[in-house]
């Protein structure tokens, strides 16, 4: 679910966490602090993103190939989507257990010979803080104040103590999202089988 923070409330969060002051306004405060999130609010966000399966940022697509073939092995190349942050696993039709499909990244371009249309899972920046869901907005806070502990405190102890934190809360979001949805087919199989 969307958690309808702003960019403030999160960078109030992890102020919290280090027992700091708060902003008042992420884009008008003038202060050193304020200006070390509006630096890493963003370049954070996109690496916490692309680094894992995180639920509210996959999108789905269908592909139209490119007018230009590849100049050799491959028969088609497609241009991913310009908010694509990492392609998940490619396959004949799109679903999660289906036939892998051969194909390499090179660039912005994803290089296969399965013909239009491609259809494409992948992770997706979203850069409306309001649609981040709650836990990696909880993430995001405790990576942040990890990432500026020392900055904002001079203590190397915070820094420590916040990655444990942020580390744990990655933790408990996975499983979370990993308890999101059907359980995949396959594994419904094997718990049946294991059953008997």
């Amino acid at each position: 679910m969307p958690s309808g923070l702003d960019s403030t409330a999160i960078c109030n969060l992890a102020l919290d966490h280090l027992d700091e002051a708060p902003l008042t306004s992420y884009a008008d405060d003038t202060g050193t602090v304020a200006r070390w999130f509006r630096r890493n609010l963003t370049p954070m966000a996109r690496s916490m993103m692309r680094k894992y399966l995180w639920k509210f940022a996959i999108k789905r697509v269908y592909l139209s190939a490119s007018g230009t073939a590849p100049a050799f092995i491959w028969t088609y190349q497609y241009e991913m989507p310009t908010d694509c942050l990492r392609v998940l696993p490619i396959t004949a039709d799109g679903g999660e257990d289906s036939t892998p499909t051969p194909h390499k990244i090179e660039g912005s371009l994803i290089l296969t010979d399965q013909a239009a249309p491609l259809p494409v899972r992948y992770i997706a920046f979203i850069d409306n803080v309001g649609l981040w869901d709650n836990s990696f907005c909880d993430v995001m806070a405790a990576t942040m104040a990890q990432k500026a502990a020392h900055f904002i405190t001079g203590k190397q102890s915070y820094s420590q103590l916040m990655g444990q934190m942020a580390s744990g809360l990655l933790q408990d979001a996975m499983m979370t999202g990993a308890l999101e949805g059907s359980p995949e087919e396959q594994i419904a199989d094997e718990w049946e089988k294991a059953r008997q």
